[in-house]
């Protein structure tokens, strides 16, 4: 696999029933104004959460995310949202309270746009950013980045968008064993990380364990109707 996915995504529409085989890996990218909220999908904690928002947009955005994930998952799992067993891990990344649990995801947001990967089997980290003007680029990269990225953002002349391929690697890589951005770094042979651009002005990077490389990878748009209108069993 290329160090980088194509420059240009052919986001598809889901199908009509969601299956995963070994070796998929399906990323949905969830455009949030265009998804329904529906807070009756969400467990206590998340109902919690949603109710602490002190500004309409970030509850909206909460909210349309995670009914979307529930739907989303819910269709993999053949239940309803509610239905969709989601806890945190004792690193707090989210996870499937199963056994045995053979579905993994990760989701990542940045202001309306959030991707959401799904894979089975191996455990899966995703990031997003928009590329915007960061003050003290250098400052947040020696105390985020290892060697390695701090000299090829050194060499990229401290570019904003070098800055932000690197750190939605770490992120992804971070994310994917659940350690967190300010936990121990995780190095490249431990997780492999892969960058793309989901649409204009975009970044993100997708990381898997070491040799659990995806055979293939789908690109899925989440559209309000065929999600609403996917059935459960």
């Amino acid at each position: 696999m290329a160090d980088a996915l194509p420059s240009l995504i052919d986001w598809r529409a889901p199908a009509e029933n969601l299956s995963l085989q070994r070796g998929q890996l399906d990323i949905w990218l969830l455009m949030l104004d265009e998804l329904p909220c529906h807070p009756q999908y969400l467990d206590e904690t998340e109902a919690k959460r949603l109710n602490n928002f002190s500004y309409n947009s970030g509850r909206q955005q909460y909210c349309r995310s995670h009914t979307a994930v529930r739907e989303i998952l819910g269709a993999y799992l053949n239940c309803t949202p509610r239905q969709v067993p989601l806890g945190l891990s004792s690193g707090g990344k989210p996870l499937l309270n199963m056994l045995p649990t053979t579905l993994y995801f990760n989701l990542s947001h940045t202001s309306n746009t959030a991707l959401l990967a799904v894979r089975g089997n191996h455990e899966i980290g995703i990031d997003i950013e928009t590329i915007r003007d960061m003050p003290h680029i250098e400052r947040i990269a020696r105390r985020s980045f290892q060697i390695n990225e701090i000299a090829k953002l050194e060499q990229s002349g401290w570019k904003k968008k070098m800055f932000f391929k690197l750190w939605t690697r770490m992120e992804a890589r971070q994310k994917c064993l659940g350690r967190g951005v300010f936990g121990q770094p995780v190095e490249d042979s431990l997780v492999k990380s892969i960058s793309f651009a989901p649409t204009t002005g975009l970044h993100a990077a997708i990381a898997w364990p070491a040799k659990t490389k995806p055979e293939t990878i789908n690109f899925i748009r989440a559209y309000s109707e065929p999600l609403e209108s996917l059935t459960f069993i």
